[in-house]
């Protein structure tokens, strides 16, 4: 039962993060990196496309893992409380995937869940 339960969360967390398309880590990496340009002040071309498409990834899965958490205890991340900013989360994501370039090639949520579950661990 918890692997379907894993199953079903890790295909919405795809769903919700990057649409129709499944889209992998290689794409989320790019636009998470653009994104942070743009949130230092780095960026000359200002916001675009990337920081939407980072953030958006990284939100609906911050907000997902809340919905799953009780019902899958061994994939649990437990948040800080206050919540962290979406900035700081793109940063640990990003930190975990230049760290894990052989996992590249997964689904983005899955990359952000991952991400945030060894930044987050439940003790």
């Amino acid at each position: 039962m918890k692997v379907a339960g894993i199953a079903v969360a890790v295909a919405l967390v795809g769903a919700l993060a990057s649409g129709a398309a499944m889209a992998d880590g290689n794409a989320l990496l790019h636009h998470c990196q653009s994104a942070l340009q743009d949130l230092d002040g780095n960026d000359k071309n200002g916001p675009d496309y990337s920081e939407g498409y980072c953030t958006g990834v990284i939100n609906g899965v911050m907000a997902l893992q809340g919905l799953t958490n009780p019902s899958l205890p061994k994939t649990q991340t437990c948040m800080p409380k206050p919540a962290i900013q979406v900035g700081q989360a793109a940063r640990i994501v990003v930190k975990y995937m230049t760290e894990n370039p052989d996992k590249l090639n997964l689904d983005d949520g899955v990359l952000v869940l991952i991400a945030l579950q060894r930044a987050y661990p439940c003790k």
